[in-house]
This record gives structure tokens, C-alpha cells and sequence, in this order.
């Protein structure tokens, strides 16, 4: 029965999981510099942010609202080609406002579809307005009721929306982390990009109006603008206020890298001396771009072989330590030409024990490491044993002893113990005390006593 238990408990404790590596916080802002207050760069591969300014900064979003605002048109409304009727309202409520426009009127009839390139390639204000009323029922304060629950859900922490385009007010405003949350869902639905991308629209005659032709805001996609075109480039929204300065989310892929750029707060300046002020947030996007494009590759940094640290062992009479090694190959983004001799791999303090307990097997979860390129952690991963180490039993059994006896727990168990018997005993000796005391009682004789009250009166008469 004992040799049972044993084999039964030495069963769970061999039990454990080796987790995979997840890629971590990596940024060569070093590397970089940007005119752009805030700017954040990832990889759309594997999350891993390149560069960051100020990413967590609290601004106005601008124009870039409208993505939030195309996500919900497009995930609430199943046909796209459905016609909608432009309400007044959406017009009437950006009076005065110098709004970007794409010149609907009220009652046109357009399709989603359409309202979608206006908004999206024309960046107009009217068209947002009128997707709003349409999605929220007639009522565009319950659509960006909407837009404000579904950035929460995404996780985002400082983002919220008074109006579904973007125009300035103290309660609209987001961060650049929580622009990538919204931009990471938005391209994942396959018609955003589609109609993102485009640079030059033809939107067909309507009720009201003749065909029209637009021009996307984003000139970094139009091979037209020779500053800012950039030929990896696609989509994705610029935005431009008083508040937010200039602003802009794209995409660029290229031999198999993706990455989003985002760029806010960004200055207008004369760059090239020609007089003209240009829009430095389309050329810190293509610096940044082109830089990642050019240095940055995605190379093994760790393998399963690589010995990172050795650490005590006890319960083992054969060894007295063991080697942990990456439970797996590293990948990440690394500058061109890095190799495992530039990485450092060390050990986590406060999730790596400096002594352990056999039994272990090869491949069991010790501990974890950071892994440090240019004093940076790029990843973090998993450390396994290297070999096997078997157990002592005779060392086991008193281990386990030990640590029973030791345990506090058991010290507390040990003094109720103790107070429950001596409450005992000392109640055991009172009792017997108390015996004792009642049989040295003296002794009553019932008889002589009696008899002396039963003694019969003397005989007083006289002779």
C-alpha cells in the first residue's frame, strides 16, 4: 500500500508543461528619430513594436475616428450595396465646421458601399454622419454608443468618441497603442483594406448628383505625389485638426514583412525649401518604413542546445545540478546580421528557483528567461531541464518528513494538540481530586444514632 502512494505522488510531481515562447516588448528607438509627437511602429507578424514615442500619450484622433466607424458599418451591415437616403441632419450638423466634405445632399440615395469610399478614400465628414444614422437607427448618438462599447471590448484604456468623424472635442480622444488594437480588428476584415487603398474613386451618378471622381487624402499611396509616394504602401486613414496636427495609420508589406505605422501630431514644414509646407506625417511614415524594411529581419536568437544556466539540485545522489536550456527555438525581429553570439539570454530571478527538488525530466518547466538584445528584451522564454535527474527515495521520504514536521500546519497542529491534552490531564487529575477527597469524608453511623434518639424515657415516678 505505501509503495502505491509513493509511485502516486511521485506521479504528480513529474507532471508539468512546457509553455512556447511569447514574443515581448521590443523597441529600437535608438535607432530612430521622428518629428512626430507621437509614432508607434509594429509588426503585424508577431506584434512586435519596433518603435515607440509616446504611443500611450492621450490625443485627439482626428479623421482616424473614422476607422472605428467603418468597422461597425461593415460588421452591422451584411449587404453593402443596400441604398440608404442621406437624412438632412447629417449634413446640417456640421455647419460652420470647414468639415471635409464630399458634397452629398440630403435625400440622395447612395449605397453603403458607397458611403463607405466617400468616407474612407474622400475622408468626408457628411458620409460618416450619415453611416452613423443609418447603422444606429436613426439616431447617431447610439451609434457612437456603439463605436465606445466596441473599443472597450477591444481592450482599449484611454480611447472615447463623442462623434463618428473625428472633428475636435474634449471627450474625443485615444492613444496610439489603442489605434493599433482598432487597426489590427479593422484589417482583419477583408473590405476594409480594399476600400482603404484606393487612391482615386469614381462614385456613380445618383438621384441627385452627377457621377463624381475623388482623390484619396492619403498621398502616400498615389504614385501622383512623388514626396510621399511609397510603393509598399497601402491605405490606411489620415486625419488632420487643430488639436491632432497631422495624423496617419498605414500598412506597408514587403518580402514577406508586414508592419502598421502610425504617425500623429506630426508638423507641416517646408522639407524640400521649394516654399511649400509639406505633410511630415506621410514622410516620418516612409522613414520609418523604409528604415524597418532595410535592417530589420526575422532570425533564429535562441535554440533548444543553447546551455543558459545550471542550477542546484537536491534529493539526488548521483547529481548535483542540472542544465536549463530554451524549451524552444526564438525567432524575432533583429537587426541584420545578428546572430546568437550578440543576444544575451539570462535567466528571470523571481521566476527561476537556484535550487530544485529531483525528481526532474528532460524537457520540465524550471524557469524562464528574458532575451536581451542591445540591452533591450525582444522576447522571453521558457526554461526545460536539459536531462533527466532521478530521486533518492530514502532522501525523498525524509524531505517529505521534513517538510511535514517543519510545516506550519503541522506546528500549529502540534500546539492544539498539546493544549487539548493538557486541558485533558489537568481536567483528569481535578476529577481524581475530587475522588479522592469525597472518600476521606468520616462515616456516619445511622444506628447508634437512632438508638440514642429512640432511647426510651427513664421511668420518674415515685416510689
Amino acid at each position: 500500500m505505501l509503495k502505491k502512494v509513493l509511485s502516486l505522488i511521485l506521479c504528480v510531481l513529474l507532471v508539468f508543461s512546457s509553455a512556447l515562447c511569447v514574443p515581448s516588448y521590443a523597441s529600437y528607438n535608438s535607432e530612430l528619430d521622428t518629428e512626430a509627437d507621437i509614432a508607434l511602429l509594429f509588426s503585424l507578424d508577431d506584434g512586435t513594436v519596433i518603435f515607440d514615442k509616446n504611443a500611450d500619450k492621450v490625443t485627439a484622433p482626428a479623421s482616424l475616428t473614422k476607422i472605428t466607424t467603418a468597422i461597425l458599418t461593415l460588421e452591422n451591415c451584411p449587404d453593402l450595396d443596400t441604398v440608404v437616403t442621406v437624412p438632412q441632419k447629417a449634413i446640417k450638423l456640421l455647419n460652420g465646421t470647414g468639415s471635409s466634405m464630399a458634397g452629398l445632399k440630403a435625400d440622395e440615395q447612395v449605397t453603403v458601399r458607397q458611403l463607405l469610399y466617400c468616407m474612407l478614400v474622400k475622408s468626408a465628414n457628411e458620409a460618416a454622419n450619415t453611416l452613423a444614422d443609418y447603422i444606429g437607427g436613426g439616431d447617431i448618438d447610439k451609434f457612437v454608443g456603439m463605436m465606445n462599447d466596441f473599443v472597450v471590448s477591444l481592450g482599449c484604456q484611454n480611447t472615447h468618441f463623442d462623434n463618428p468623424h473625428g472633428l475636435d472635442s474634449d471627450g474625443q480622444y485615444t492613444t496610439a497603442n489603442d489605434l493599433a488594437l482598432i487597426v489590427k480588428h479593422a484589417l482583419t476584415i477583408p473590405a476594409f483594406l480594399e476600400i482603404c487603398n484606393v487612391y482615386r474613386y469614381k462614385m456613380p451618378a445618383t438621384n441627385l448628383s452627377p457621377e463624381r471622381n475623388f482623390t484619396s487624402t492619403n498621398w502616400m499611396i498615389n504614385p501622383n505625389f512623388k514626396t510621399y509616394y511609397y510603393e509598399y504602401a497601402q491605405g490606411i486613414k489620415t486625419g488632420t485638426t487643430s488639436k491632432a496636427g497631422h495624423c496617419f495609420i498605414s500598412k506597408a508589406s514587403k518580402d514577406g514583412y508586414n508592419y502598421v505605422c502610425i504617425i500623429m501630431g506630426a508638423p507641416a514644414r517646408d522639407v524640400n525649401g521649394d516654399g511649400n509646407d509639406e505633410n511630415c506625417a506621410f514622410l516620418e511614415a516612409k522613414k520609418l518604413y523604409k528604415w524597418v524594411f532595410d535592417n530589420i529581419r526575422l532570425q533564429k536568437i535562441a535554440d533548444t542546445t543553447r546551455i543558459v544556466t545550471v542550477i542546484d539540485v537536491k534529493l539526488s545522489l548521483r547529481t548535483d545540478h542540472v542544465r536549463l536550456v530554451p524549451a524552444n527555438d526564438v525567432t524575432a525581429l533583429v537587426p541584420v546580421g545578428t546572430d546568437g553570439s550578440s543576444v544575451l539570454i539570462e535567466p528571470i530571478p523571481e521566476e527561476t528557483p537556484t535550487v530544485i527538488n529531483a525528481p526532474i525530466k528532460k524537457g520540465e518547466k524550471v524557469g524562464r528567461a528574458r532575451i536581451m538584445y542591445a540591452q533591450t528584451e525582444i522576447a522571453t522564454v521558457d526554461l526545460v531541464a536539459a536531462e533527466d535527474v532521478n530521486v533518492n527515495i530514502f532522501l525523498w521520504i525524509v524531505n517529505i518528513f521534513k517538510n511535514v514536521f517543519t510545516s506550519p500546519f503541522f506546528i500549529v497542529l502540534a500546539v492544539l494538540a498539546i493544549i487539548v491534552l493538557a486541558v485533558y490531564l489537568i481536567s483528569l487529575y481535578k476529577n481524581k481530586s475530587r475522588r479522592k477527597k469525597q472518600h476521606k469524608k468520616p462515616k456516619v453511623y445511622l444506628s447508634t444514632s437512632s438508638s440514642k434518639r429512640r432511647r426510651p424515657p427513664q421511668n420518674n415516678r415515685r416510689r
